[in-house]
């Protein structure tokens, strides 16, 4: 199953960076790109249909709203960054939606990647800007563009359509209109692709932009159901008190709750 982290879908500057070993992450995209760089051993990564095996000093750029995962055993570690594409708009104006192969950087480069990027300490907005466009200009010399099948291309249609238009009363025939597809072909390529009834993806889409909204926002509960589409707070309780067991209003309370 595909999932949805709104908290990586912010812009203005928006990043974060962890350091993980024997780690699994399940497919999933966000509106960030996200960075992948191996400090020892392998990491096995998916981007869109494409498995990778990542080793050591290999880094691999996930573009915005492509689904991604990886895997990695307890004798290796990886550095993953999320960031938004403001730090890095000349490049993301260009291959926003192209897929990159893995690459190595330079010697020169990685040392100086390893002292201002490569690690979970505060590290200066300046200094992340400089570092990440280093990263795009050794991608563009060592990395080559990954081919997307039909699939892989479907899905990022998909899931960008529905991010975008939450507070809309989407349906299978409209987002099928919308993206110009006859309506039995995309039925049967979305059942192929996410594996997962319809509705059940729009509401786990509007519960993950919810819980978002409740922990970041001082927005009333009715006014973040309407912004997420659920139609009614009614309907917005139901649905996240099934997907949750609490209401809208206690997570709101509780500050622990991470997503």
């Amino acid at each position: 199953m595909l999932f949805h982290q709104p908290n990586n879908s912010h812009g203005n500057f928006n990043n974060n960076a962890y350091i993980y070993k024997n780690k699994k992450c399940e497919s999933h995209f966000h509106g960030n790109y996200e960075l992948i760089y191996v400090i020892q051993g392998f990491a096995e990564v998916r981007v869109n249909t494409n498995t990778i095996t990542l080793y050591q000093s290999d880094l691999i750029l996930v573009p915005p709203y492509c689904p991604h995962s990886f895997d990695i055993d307890a004798k290796s570690s990886i550095w993953v960054g999320v960031f938004s594409e403001d730090f890095i708009p000349a490049f993301s104006s260009e291959h926003r939606n192209e897929s990159f192969s893995k690459f190595k950087c330079s010697q020169k480069s990685e040392e100086t990647l390893k002292d201002i990027l490569f690690h979970e300490n505060h590290i200066d907005k300046y200094l992340m800007i400089a570092g990440f466009n280093i990263v795009c200009s050794e991608l563009l010399c060592n990395a080559t563009v990954m081919s997307v099948d039909q699939d892989g291309k479907f899905i990022k249609e998909v899931v960008s359509f529905i991010s975008a238009n939450l507070n809309s009363d989407l349906t299978m025939a409209m987002v099928a209109k919308n993206l110009n597809y006859e309506y039995h072909y995309f039925s049967t390529l979305f059942n192929k692709c996410f594996n997962l009834n319809f509705k059940k993806i729009i509401n786990y889409f509007r519960y993950d932009y919810a819980c978002m909204l409740l922990r970041d926002s001082s927005k009333s509960i009715s006014s973040i159901a309407s912004e997420c589409g659920f139609g009614s707070v009614r309907n917005f309780n139901r649905i996240f008190k099934a997907l949750s067991n609490q209401t809208p209003r206690d997570f709101q309370k509780n500050t622990d709750v991470k997503i």
